[in-house]
């Protein structure tokens, strides 16, 4: 898959989340194998997603650095889900979620599964 396929892929699945009012994305193509997306989503109640994702596409599919930060209209975070490797007694370490002050185990994320995962704090 070329960077500009995986792009597509992240807007259909932006496309196909009813619970997102806008869309303010940015796509910077490094190479045909690489690209940088951010940006912010707008959802419903006024909670606002922040993603941004560095990715290789080829010759393996890899999410170099990732952050997808999840906050109220007052710019209150509620969860952030990222890889820095900043806690390393994480087991899923470099990948974790921050919610509130906690942090904790997660597998690696992507913008599809983030979209699913903000329901359960956006409602």
């Amino acid at each position: 898959m070329k960077s500009r396929e995986y792009y597509a892929s992240v807007q259909a699945a932006i496309l196909a989340a009813p619970h997102i009012i806008q869309s303010d994305i940015s796509f910077d193509e490094v190479s045909e194998e690489e690209c940088y997306i951010r940006g912010v989503l707008t959802l419903n109640g006024g909670f606002e997603l922040h993603i941004a994702e560095y990715v290789v596409t080829e010759p393996e599919f890899k999410r170099l650095k990732y952050r997808f930060h999840l906050q109220t209209s007052d710019n209150k975070m509620i969860a952030r889900w990222d890889n820095a490797p900043h806690h390393p007694e994480i087991k899923t370490h470099p990948d974790h979620l921050h919610v509130g002050e906690k942090i904790k185990e997660n597998p690696p994320t992507d913008i599809p599964q983030v979209l699913a995962a903000v329901l359960s704090f956006i409602e």
